[in-house]
């Protein structure tokens, strides 16, 4: 509104909880390795797939010759395991100044992970979305459009609680630094195999997450891994 010099009735403000902004330098690198991988060309790159469900989505790589049928998770693409080591973040990311649970917008949303704490109908692997209202238009919008949702309301702390990417900073890796020396030097691929190799035990856990989401049980064991970690 200071930008604005006042209110306007058709203005909604809509912030998302962001957990952190990769490097594009590294997206770039991303796409020649998988194109140096699968001979190929990289036509469309499609994050957070639902191939597996959305407790499992996956990246979807579709080539020219692939028919899309990469779907590799957090454990298994070079990409997704880059990004969650928090090796390939901006620096701000490490320092960011608006993580907090109040802020000035109307609405903020971001990722349910966790709905089954919250809700068992919402609890069907299609996705779920955590909304906070913070302002009295806010409040009237939501009442305007609630009848078209499936929602559940939840007290304000519970949400927040259980979401430290809404209040924390992930921490640097302490291979930052080298990565992005190597990302200057090296191609896509010479580069994602010397942080990120497809070891055995990468295969094996990609196997085993298969196994599991073929045989009905990945939510389950997802959950029980969840509660023995504490990670999502």
């Amino acid at each position: 509104m200071n930008y604005l010099g006042k209110d306007y009735d058709n203005l909604i403000l809509v912030d998302v909880v962001c957990r952190a902004v990769p490097s594009p330098l590294i997206f770039r690198k991303y796409v020649e390795y998988q194109e140096q991988k699968m001979s190929a060309k990289v036509e469309n790159v499609r994050f957070r797939d639902k191939q597996y469900g959305y407790k499992y989505s996956t990246m979807n790589v579709i080539t020219d010759r692939n028919q899309g049928n990469y779907h590799q998770g957090v454990e298994s693409d070079p990409w997704l395991r880059a990004f969650f080591s928090n090796i390939c973040d901006r620096p701000s990311c490490h320092e960011c100044r608006f993580r907090s649970r109040y802020r000035v917008s109307d609405f903020t949303i971001w990722d349910c992970f966790n709905v089954g704490r919250f809700s068992k109908e919402l609890d069907n692997d299609k996705g779920a979305t955590r909304v906070l209202v913070h302002t009295a238009k806010g409040q009237t919008v939501f009442n305007e459009i609630c009848a078209d949702l499936n929602y559940v309301e939840v007290a304000p702390d519970a949400i927040v609680s259980t979401a430290k990417e809404m209040q924390e900073s992930p921490t640097a890796n302490d291979r930052r630094e080298s990565f992005f020396e190597d990302a200057n030097l090296l191609d896509g691929k010479a580069l994602f195999e010397k942080y990120f190799p497809d070891t055995f035990r990468v295969k094996v856990e990609h196997a085993i997450r298969l196994i599991c989401y073929k045989l009905g049980i990945y939510s389950v064991m997802k959950k029980l891994f969840v509660r023995v970690t504490h990670k999502y």
